[in-house]
């Protein structure tokens, strides 16, 4: 990994870079994606809401269903490159991180996910946090976002509506019946989601960690008195 002397553009920098933003196209960005990211920050509670406390079917799979369409909307737009600043692409993995703590915990409350599944979530941020001292202590901000963590957080996303839709289905229907196919491949899907999630999310976990050691390696401590930029 490109060290802080070698100008890696991908890296927030500390005092004395001479990092300079990339293009007109980044300084006009449009408000729609940092609104994208905005809306499942602010449906994170409501959503939480609807399943822990009111029960609120309509309510719960409305913000299931924005997250993921805002989520895919906002990849798209990053995509096309009709402005992402990095604020823009923080917002949009706090957002991410919200939610799925949210949506997580929401769903271990109901007995939909099992607790050793639900922790995995929390302890993944928990390592991320960890890694923030040794960047600071190098000038670096942030760590560009992986794509393996922006896909895991969307299948994670991507499973909670599936495993909510059939959550309250009994294994046996009235008159002896099996559930439908449809619930049946809720289930599948919804679990399939959540696994490769975890893993994927865990897997670009082991990236950073890796980044951060190659950074620790390369690049030398800030003098003392140092400060990385706001």
């Amino acid at each position: 990994m490109p060290n802080r002397r070698s100008g890696d553009p991908r890296l927030q920098h500390g005092r004395g870079s001479r990092q300079r933003p990339q293009g007109s196209a980044d300084r006009n960005q449009p408000a729609l994606g940092k609104l994208l990211s905005i809306l499942r920050l602010v449906y994170a509670p409501v959503m939480l809401w609807a399943v822990v406390i009111a029960k609120d079917d309509t309510i719960a799979l409305a913000a299931f269903g924005l997250a993921v369409v805002t989520d895919l909307l906002d990849s798209w737009l990053n995509r096309k490159q009709l402005g992402r600043r990095r604020s823009g692409e923080v917002l949009d993995v706090a957002a991410n991180t919200v939610f799925v703590l949210a949506g997580t915990f929401a769903l271990w409350q109901i007995d939909v996910v099992p607790w050793p599944i639900a922790l995995l979530v929390p302890l993944r941020l928990a390592g991320l946090l960890a890694m923030i001292p040794a960047l600071r202590s190098r000038g670096v901000r942030t760590l560009p976002v992986h794509l393996l963590g922006k896909v895991g957080a969307f299948f994670m996303l991507a499973f909670f509506p599936l495993l909510y839709l059939s959550h309250d289905i009994p294994e046996t229907l009235d008159l002896g019946l099996e559930p439908s196919l449809p619930i049946q491949l809720a289930q599948a899907f919804g679990w399939a989601f959540a696994l490769w999630g975890i893993l994927l999310l865990w897997w670009s976990l082991v990236l950073y960690a890796q980044e951060v050691r190659r950074l620790m390696a390369t690049t030398p401590p800030l003098e003392k008195g140092g400060a990385t930029r706001a």
